[in-house]
């Protein structure tokens, strides 16, 4: 069961040309649900705005709207714990909106595994504005996740043309240094996430620049995105990381925590 302009369908949705499939030009938020209640619906919410600002895209819904739909989604569906995607496309001086949803989440014992990662084939530009928004121009990101999922591996870490780490394809990255945690700033090419943007705000992490070449010298690293929250890296490259999982998982509950007073 899925929302596409003010009707819920069940099978496929009625096919429409518009810029948003043509040309790419559209946004998207992926959504954490747990226990029936979707996570940071706020900070959700203005990221896709100011996507659909940039792209030009002349999206209406308010906040209240968006979430009741949303909702209706999650309910049509019998989703108590999984994740929700908010699709925003282009039609020329109007939009079309896909609301789906599934029950796929992230399994602990992989989290307490930790990650395999190595470094993307492609580079991101800095000074490429796409790269800052949740955008529909998403091929580089999965063309380098399936590549590395190939070799057995877990994400793929872009540099930019400066040879600075920007972000995985689907996550952000951060470095933990004697207990204070590091992650590229934002004007080396990478879209602030909405746990990244928590991270910064609430719990002093630093903004930096860091270079391929300095992943050695930090203690270990992790990566964050909506639906996984937290998850370690236990290796990067040919690089072993022996991680703090204690110190990650009380820092995913203070997160929790965090979304749990924010949508009171």
């Amino acid at each position: 069961m899925m929302y596409f302009n003010g009707k819920y369908y069940s099978d496929e949705i009625p096919y429409k040309l518009n810029e948003g499939l043509m040309y790419g030009i559209g946004v998207f938020e992926t959504l954490k649900i747990n226990n029936g209640k979707l996570e940071f619906f706020k900070y959700h919410y203005e990221r896709l705005i100011n996507g659909c600002n940039v792209l030009d895209i002349n999206f209406n819904m308010d906040i209240e709207q968006l979430y009741n739909i949303s909702m209706e989604v999650i309910r049509k569906n019998n989703i108590i714990s999984g994740s929700l995607k908010i699709n925003v496309l282009k039609n020329r001086e109007t939009f079309d909106t896909i609301i789906t949803s599934n029950n796929r989440v992230y399994l602990d014992e992989l989290k307490d595994k930790g990650y395999n990662v190595v470094f993307a084939k492609n580079r991101k530009f800095s000074k490429n504005p796409i790269n800052y928004i949740k955008s529909n121009n998403y091929v580089i990101n999965i063309l380098e996740l399936n590549r590395v999922m190939s070799i057995s591996k877990d994400e793929a870490i872009f540099l930019n043309e400066k040879n600075e780490i920007t972000e995985g394809s689907i996550s952000n990255i951060y470095f933990v240094k004697n207990n204070e945690i590091y992650t590229p700033k934002m004007e080396c090419g990478l879209l602030n996430g909405v746990i990244r943007k928590i991270l910064v705000e609430e719990f002093n992490v630093k903004e930096v620049i860091i270079r391929s070449k300095d992943i050695k010298y930090y203690d270990y690293a992790f990566l964050s995105n909506s639906l996984m929250r937290i998850i370690p890296i236990k290796m990067f490259e040919d690089i072993n990381y022996d991680f703090n999982l204690k110190f990650l998982k009380n820092l995913e509950k203070e997160i929790e925590n965090i979304n749990f007073i924010t949508n009171k």
